[in-house]
């Protein structure tokens, strides 16, 4: 397989936080999800909930380095 038919690996996280039903709970999650955002990360989806947390999906595209040939 030649390296242009290979896709761009990316890095995927998820950021998380304890749910309540009080703002500060959804500012938090806002707050981290926004310095994922400056360090390149992107949103993938909608946040979403479970009894106990709040999660946001976010994926980065790993920058491959090359390296250098040995003569």
């Amino acid at each position: 397989m030649t390296k242009a038919n290979m896709k761009t690996p990316i890095e995927y996280l998820i950021v998380a936080m304890p749910f309540h039903a009080d703002a500060a709970t959804h500012d938090e999650l806002a707050r981290k999800v926004n310095e994922k955002l400056s360090s390149g990360y992107e949103l993938f989806g909608t946040p979403f909930l479970s009894e106990e947390m709040m999660y946001q999906a976010m994926t980065k595209a790993i920058q491959e380095t090359s390296q250098p040939t040995t003569p």
